[in-house]
């Protein structure tokens, strides 16, 4: 649809900001849970055009923060069994996550305490790592760990399962609807207006991704600190040496990745520059920095021709962990936000979340306070 046949209801019980995963996820779930006045607003004229659909479609359920691991697990396994009747469209080619030194224990540390709650991983040596991906015999690393449900989804067809199943259940959908004021009464959240028009709610999901912050200014509240990082990703065309089944490959360590992509692969050396909510040109200098780190550690990998590349963001907070529960400051005003790039991952658990504390559902007190923005404001 035209954004600009577009209309918007006078009033909707729950407006969403943001239409990527995590707004797309809550917006699903709160439906689930039998709130069907909810409205989506999407700024762009597509869903899913920024961080949703610019990163490198991976499932990775290892992570070093360990409240952050459970939320990647509990989304994947409801993705993989339980969230829909027919399976979504995922590559289940499994991970390794090489690690190296001194500097690779906290990763080694938390995938022994994972298996040791009966999640499928477990360390590997270069031998068993080499033999699952040959092009490793020549890269630098001690240890691996090698997770069999990982795997690489179709993003878009994921994000638009949570929008359909939003809609069908009585969501409404908007793209090309910036926000453009957040209007407060009687010290809560009263309305939005946008360029389509004015609507009141009781509720506000910020779950604008990059933009949160500024959407949450738009209320009057100060900052949360959400910092957009810009991060590069390569695709090399078809290469005769690359297998298709080969697991996603990241070494923690020294921090770059690459999985099998059309043919060839996609690689990215995991740069990380604070950058700003809006474009994000291209930075040629990151492509002679993934060459020489290449070089250095894993040299076959090294001076790949390049058929496509291009940046986008991801928003962490300052600790790394998500932000998803209500503003202390604001009555009405929700955040999900600070995926910090695991938004596809961690989609079904955080959407889970969002709706089950938007909607007075009970929730694990220590997992509610580990997320709780409000971490941030205390003193």
């Amino acid at each position: 649809m035209n954004p600009s046949e577009q209309t918007l209801p006078d009033h909707a019980d729950v407006v969403v900001v943001g239409g990527g995963f995590a707004g797309a996820a809550t917006a699903c779930f709160l439906a689930r849970r039998g709130v069907s006045d909810i409205l989506v607003l999407e700024a762009a004229d597509q869903f899913g055009s920024a961080a949703s659909g610019l990163n490198a479609s991976m499932f990775r359920q290892v992570a070093t923060d360990p409240v952050t691991g459970a939320l990647l697990r509990a989304s994947v396994d409801r993705i993989r069994n339980g969230c829909w009747d027919d399976p979504v469209d995922v590559r289940w080619n499994g991970s390794l996550l090489l690690v190296e030194g001194e500097r690779g224990r906290p990763a080694l540390a938390a995938a022994q305490a994972a298996a040791s709650a009966g999640f499928d991983c477990r360390i590997v040596g270069r031998d068993e790592a080499t033999a699952r991906v040959p092009i490793l015999a020549s890269a630098h690393f001690d240890h691996a760990i090698w997770t069999p449900g990982d795997g690489v989804a179709d993003i878009s067809a994921l994000l638009w399962r949570y929008l359909r199943e939003a809609k069908r259940r009585g969501a409404r959908l908007v793209t090309g609807c910036p926000v453009a004021a957040v209007e407060v009464e009687s010290g809560r959240v009263a309305a939005v207006r946008t360029p389509l028009g004015r609507t009141t709610c009781r509720l506000l999901v910020d779950a604008a991704g990059a933009w949160a912050e500024e959407i949450g200014a738009l209320a009057g509240l100060g900052p949360l600190p959400l910092t957009p990082f810009r991060r590069h990703l390569v695709v090399t065309p078809p290469q005769a040496w690359v297998d298709p089944k080969w697991p996603l490959t990241w070494h923690l360590t020294d921090d770059w990745y690459f999985r099998p992509e059309v043919g060839g692969l996609m690689l990215s050396p995991c740069d990380q520059t604070p950058w700003f909510a809006g474009p994000t040109p291209r930075d040629p200098t990151v492509l002679e920095s993934l060459a020489e780190k290449l070089a250095a550690r894993c040299p076959p990998l090294a001076n790949l021709p390049i058929q496509s590349w291009w940046a986008g963001l991801r928003t962490l907070t300052a600790d790394g962990r998500f932000a998803i529960g209500p503003d202390p400051r604001l009555p009405g005003f929700f955040w999900v936000a600070g995926l910090g790039g695991h938004g596809m991952t961690g989609s079904a658990a955080v959407g889970d979340l969002a709706a089950t504390l938007l909607t007075g559902g009970t929730v694990d007190p220590g997992l509610a306070r580990a997320v709780d923005p409000g971490r941030f404001l205390a003193g």
